[in-house]
């Protein structure tokens, strides 16, 4: 009978040393993805970080830009205003007219050139607060995952932790 509860303990203890081992494995593969996922966190993170820079800097860029179309606003009245004073004098200041009418012309070449730019910077603009509100979304699931893998992880440790109170529980039985 001793020989019959040593073989069954044995068994039993194979058992639990199997089960154990697939939960090892379980937990191995459970802590690989949260480290893949913990990878996929600290990227995005870094990825958000670089676009909220990206997105200061046009804001930046773009300030100075409305700054630059205003003072170039200025100046095209101001040179509109010299045209029309120039009209009276046109025959003996043709020459001051026509680099006046240039400058009027690049003046409003730039104006449009700039206006261009500031579209294009913000329909970029745009486009990074989109795909900064896709990345805060993204990071949620990971985060989210991250907790399960978590709690996972610690029921896999009291489930671990009871299977080796019942192996020395069994352990201190057979020793009786």
């Amino acid at each position: 009978m001793a020989t019959e509860s040593s073989d069954r303990l044995n068994q039993i203890s194979v058992e639990l040393a199997g089960i154990l081992e697939a939960r090892i494995q379980e937990l191995m593969v459970a802590m690989k993805g949260a480290e893949q996922a913990t990878r996929q966190v600290v990227s995005s993170e870094m990825e958000i970080s670089r676009y909220r820079q990206l997105e200061e800097s046009l804001t930046a860029e773009i300030t100075e830009l409305r700054v630059e179309m205003e003072a170039l606003g200025a100046r095209v009245d101001e040179v509109r205003t010299q045209h029309t004073g120039l009209l009276g004098e046109r025959d003996r200041l043709r020459d001051q007219v026509e680099r006046t009418e240039r400058e009027v012309r690049e003046a409003d070449a730039q104006i449009e050139d700039q206006r261009g730019r500031m579209r294009h910077l913000e329909e970029e603009s745009e486009a990074l607060r989109r795909e900064n509100t896709d990345l805060k979304g993204k990071l949620r699931t990971l985060e989210e995952n991250v907790g399960r893998m978590r709690k996972l992880r610690e029921e896999l440790m009291l489930s671990m932790s009871g299977l080796s109170q019942q192996m020395q529980a069994l352990n201190i039985g057979a020793k009786e």
